[in-house]
């Protein structure tokens, strides 16, 4: 049976404990146990042998960090690098892939950026109002399309379940860092409403560390949903979202080496809306979803205030998708079929209106999408997905995801296979500026193949995981320099990149309300330019990495402990073009909550407890030592 659906709505969730196949760090057993990203349909996390790792509310609200990218420090396979203070542009690598390989849904709106990079900007993404925290490792284009090649990571909001729900917090510390949020909603029988206002502003300090003007940060984000349950069978669902924030930022100085005081500042809106119809059949075997979403994102460069250029992008996306669900002799089947139609703007303009980067430019992919997944009774699961794109701007595409899993009483066996692709960014084919960089029209899509498998337990409230991985990129998108005119560029590789490594999650209840979660990551991640010459690493990319979490749970209080610990990785001397290594380093964080009452904390956390060196980016020293405190209430 056939069907065409939409992203499978989050709202449905419902959070009862289960164990998933790959045990995620830092998770209790309050979290969701199924998945909205694993599948075009929602399933259990015990029926996919796709890695996937969630951080709940709880955990969330133990270590209280104040934006997103601060949890994916300890998920495996995951490297963040921040190019500075707080708010300073962040790059997501998952298992090596590149900073454009991964996809980032909010409540099921893809939010990548089409105006820049083509990378979603995390640093931007504040945690108030988030529920959950979700990230898929390895290849997903057959699913979700082009730029899923490292991953998925979905964001879901808070909303309540049945009744009334309001809270809110306030915050300040270290470096004039003031952040607070208010949110809430209601559930009634046939009707859901819930949405989020937050706010972050931070001084910062000054980049260039030559007694020069603070480099801050100011974020409003707010976010709005709506769900109603029209009838039995049909429900309408409308998902708002608007953040605007202003991060300040130094030049760089290429004859001495580093970053120069400069009164630069990048103004970074984003606007969203997602609105869909759900109708289910057959008493729910039979679920049909359509859906538009609309995505807007202006990133405006300034010097002393004054416009020096922007550029803006648009993203339209129509989703069909129909998912027939039976059973046959124990086993239960899904099939999906979907069409999504997208449409991408993009749009750059120079304060010199004579500017050769003033431009528009468009381009439309129309895909088709079926997947099949079985899961019976023995605990055998698997399922098999395939997605064709057809462009206009390049050449059709065909995309595969299979993927098993088979549990032995507390033994869990699984595994999978994939390829992806990601389509050349708007800025590396039509990017200018003068003097320094053009872009290439002629690049073609980057393709990759990868494999994992692993084995995992899970018994008692304790769990471990072994995840092995082998990812093959050819066609990768490189940066290229003319020494003689010294403007920079773009390139397909003729070599083939390879990302392998393993993977190790585990988990322990030490005591009542103790727990304990680990992770560790070995990644080799090579680079091949030209085929059939020497492969060198990639950088930013960190050769060892991981994470341990402790937390404690009580009634008149909360503790908790997050050591992110990050190894060497190399990068790139802007000024001479020369190799360098940055060191390892680890960032402990320190937090906890008195619960003053049965709807009030207080709450304390101190970040780089240690004010260890963190530098991601040659040059650009992360903060150092920083405390805070503040309340947090709900009603």
């Amino acid at each position: 049976m056939l069907a065409l659906i939409l992203l499978a709505s989050q709202a449905a969730i419902v959070a009862t404990p289960a164990p998933p196949n790959n045990q995620p760090i830092f998770i209790r057993e309050t979290a969701a146990p199924f998945t909205v990203t694993a599948s075009r349909s929602t399933i259990r996390l015990a029926e996919t042998g796709i890695s996937i790792s969630q951080i709940d509310l709880p955990q969330i609200e133990a270590l209280s960090l104040p934006l997103v990218k601060d949890y994916l420090t300890l998920i495996p396979g995951v490297a963040v690098a921040q190019t500075g203070p707080l708010g300073a542009q962040t790059q997501i690598r998952i298992r090596g892939a590149e900073a454009n390989h991964s996809i980032s849904f909010i409540d099921g709106i893809e939010m990548n950026d089409p105006a820049s990079s083509g990378e979603f900007r995390i640093d931007t993404l504040l945690s108030h109002g988030v529920e959950r925290i979700e990230v898929l490792r390895g290849p997903q284009s057959a699913l979700w399309g082009s730029q899923a090649i490292g991953g998925v990571i979905s964001i879901t909001t808070r909303a309540p379940v049945r009744g009334t729900e309001v809270y809110g917090e306030l915050q300040g510390g270290s470096l004039g860092t003031v952040r607070g949020g208010i949110g809430g909603g209601w559930a009634g029988e046939t009707l859901t409403v819930s949405g989020q206002l937050s706010g972050l502003s931070s001084d910062g300090y000054d980049i260039a560390r030559s007694n020069g003007d603070k480099d801050g940060y100011e974020n409003v984000t707010a976010h709005g949903r709506i769900e109603w349950r029209a009838t039995p069978q049909l429900t309408l669902l409308l998902v708002g979202r608007h953040q605007d924030s202003t991060s300040r930022f130094d030049g760089f100085d290429y004859d001495a080496g580093g970053p120069v005081d400069e009164p630069l500042a990048t103004q970074s809106r984003q606007s969203a809306v997602r609105a869909e119809a759900a109708l289910a059949l057959l008493n729910g075997g039979w679920t049909t979803r359509a859906s538009f979403m609309a995505v807007r994102a202006d990133n405006i460069n300034r010097r002393a205030g004054g416009f020096e250029n922007r550029s803006d992008g648009e993203r339209d996306l129509f989703r069909l998708q129909s998912t027939g669900r039976f059973l046959t002799g124990g086993i239960a089947h899904n099939l999906t079929a979907a069409l999504d139609v997208e449409t991408e703007r993009f749009t750059s303009r120079d304060a010199n209106a004579q500017a050769d980067s003033n431009q528009r430019q468009r381009r439309r992919q129309t895909s088709l999408v079926g997947e099949y997944r079985l899961s019976s009774s023995n605990g055998l699961s698997a399922g098999a997905a395939v997605r064709h794109d057809m462009n206009d701007r390049f050449a059709d595409a065909t995309t595969v995801r299979f993927d098993a899993l088979a549990a032995i009483g507390a033994v869990r066996l699984h595994a999978a296979f994939g390829t992806g692709i990601a389509d050349p960014t708007f800025f590396d084919q039509f990017g200018f500026f003068p003097g320094s960089f053009l872009g290439n029209p002629n690049l073609m899509p980057e393709r990759s193949r990868s494999v994992e498998a692993g084995i995992g337990w899970a018994a008692g409230g304790h769990s471990f995981d072994v995840t092995l991985f082998d990812t093959n990129l050819t066609n990768e998108i490189i940066g290229t320099f003319n020494s003689t005119t010294f403007v920079a560029g773009v390139a397909n590789a003729s070599g083939r990149s390879r990302r392998r490594g393993v993977e190790v999650a585990g988990r322990a209840e030490l005591a009542r309300g103790l727990t304990l979660n680990t992770s560790y990551t070995y990644l080799d991640a090579n680079q091949q330019q030209v085929a059939g010459s020497a492969l060198v690493r990639e950088v930013r990319r960190p050769r060892q990495s991981g994470s341990i979490a402790l937390n404690y749970s009580s009634r008149p209080f909360d503790l908790s402990a997050a050591a992110a610990i990050t190894g060497a990785r190399g990068d790139t001397d802007f000024a001479r073009f020369v190799p360098v290594t940055l060191p390892a380093y680890t960032l402990l964080t320190l937090a906890g909550a008195w619960h003053i009452s049965p709807r009030i904390d207080l709450t304390a956390r101190v970040e780089n407890a240690l004010d260890a060196s963190q530098v991601d980016v040659f040059a650009y020293r992360g903060p150092g030592f920083t405390a805070h405190g503040g309340i947090r209430f709900r009603l």
